[in-house]
């Protein structure tokens, strides 16, 4: 059995869910509370992507040492990105290093596939891919600070150069010729090339008491044609699950994944319409140059544009039109479908005017720079969308919403 950890993960969540889906081992969905309450039992928990604090803050000292517990006692805990943070020395402390910072904001904002090199020497990494390199999918990473002395810890795989799909923020890095990004140095102090992962760790594992322990900032539940190569982190995955999981699994790599294309169980009229107005906000934002398709499961965005809420309301409500409405499900919409249609409503109505003004304040930045005051966008857009780290606004309430169907 698999142990989910759901809080603060939102896409990340749901890429994890189609990647265990897929595999046919059993699983569960938790949140902090439930961890914070009943303990972990089974064989292994994972945690995706996301807020790292908002997690630790979801499970709470109870929960923390719920986990801490688990894996003492033989667990296997599996972090992605967020989910690895949140198992360093300042959070769970399953990894003796700490998280480290990113002076260069825009170093931070790369996102695609990154070449790695990797370890030929560990039992949890797959025979494919040992010694060798291989493409492996980052999506806004961290940094783990590697000591000196790496103690305990064993390095399974570290950057090494930008892969051929690779943004850092809205710019395709592959698109920028090298005598234009060495200009762009010296005349600007810019450097686009996320140079400050070169050599870093990637992946990294560990024991705490009689269990283990795996962190990578590398998404390896990215599912397949993300782009081409990307099937590696499947195999990387699948391995680990083989592993950790004694599970038979004859899987290759993991399914693709498209949420449009997801089949819709649940035919409840507001989730629908829901669908259809989000749709069509999407399409507003595409045509306004605001959003953009990166693949058959992400959107990307414009600098400033709060693209992974657009990103996570549409898998959110894809996958829940995806559900079988069950009894408890449909005790539970009955509750809140007044709420969610009042609450989609407002969302649809602001978000489309902050796109619009948005776009207008783009088109007058150079010929009537300040017309529309900044501060009035940066509001309204908090309203929304709540912190660009860490959530919150109405559309943080209106997944909240959804999540507790899921």
């Amino acid at each position: 059995m698999i142990a989910i950890l759901w809080d603060a993960s939102h896409i990340w969540g749901y890429l994890l869910l189609h990647a265990v889906r897929s595999t046919g081992i059993p699983f569960r969905v938790l949140k902090g509370l439930d961890i914070a309450q009943t303990g972990l039992s089974g064989k292994m928990l994972i945690v995706p992507g996301g807020s790292a604090r908002r997690k630790a803050d979801a499970l709470g000292p109870a929960g923390a040492e719920a986990v801490r517990r688990f894996v003492k006692n033989g667990g296997r805990y599996l972090g992605f990105c967020g989910g690895a943070g949140l198992a360093l020395a300042d959070g769970l402390g399953l990894c003796p290093w700490s998280r480290d910072g990113m002076p260069d904001r825009l170093q931070h904002l790369v996102s695609g596939h990154l070449a790695c090199s990797i370890s030929g020497e560990s039992e949890l990494v797959p025979p494919a891919l040992a010694g060798g390199n291989a493409l492996l999918p980052v999506w806004w990473p961290g940094r783990f600070s590697e000591p000196d002395e790496p103690g305990p810890v064993e390095v399974l795989a570290r950057y090494h150069a930008p892969g051929p799909d690779l943004y850092v923020a809205d710019m395709p890095f592959s698109s920028m010729p090298a005598d234009i990004l060495a200009e762009w140095d010296a005349m600007y102090g810019v450097r686009l090339r996320p140079s400050i992962l070169d050599g870093r760790p990637c992946a990294v594992s560990g024991t705490y008491g009689t269990g283990k322990w795996l962190l990578s900032y590398s998404h390896l539940e990215t599912p397949s044609g993300s782009f081409p190569g990307s099937e590696q982190a499947g195999i990387w995955l699948a391995h680990i699950l083989r592993r950790w999981c004694d599970a038979a699994l004859d899987l290759r790599e993991l399914p693709p994944l498209n949420f449009h294309a997801l089949p819709v169980q649940w035919e409840d009229d507001a989730l629908l319409a829901a669908r259809a107005s989000l749709d069509a906000l999407l399409s507003l934002a595409e045509e306004l140059g605001l959003l953009f398709p990166r693949n058959s499961w992400l959107l990307g965005w414009r600098s400033g544009v709060p693209g992974a809420q657009f990103n996570s309301l549409n898998a959110a409500l894809s996958t829940t039109l995806s559900l079988t409405p069950d009894k408890r499900r449909l005790k539970l919409w009955k509750e809140r479908r007044n709420d969610f249609e009042s609450a989609f409503s407002l969302f649809c109505q602001g978000a489309r005017s902050w796109l619009l003004a948005r776009r207008l304040a783009d088109t007058l930045a150079d010929s009537a720079p300040g017309m529309l005051p900044r501060e009035l966008l940066v509001d309204q857009r908090r309203a929304l969308f709540g912190s660009p780290m860490f959530g919150g606004g109405l559309s943080e309430q209106i997944l909240d919403m959804l999540e507790e169907l899921v």
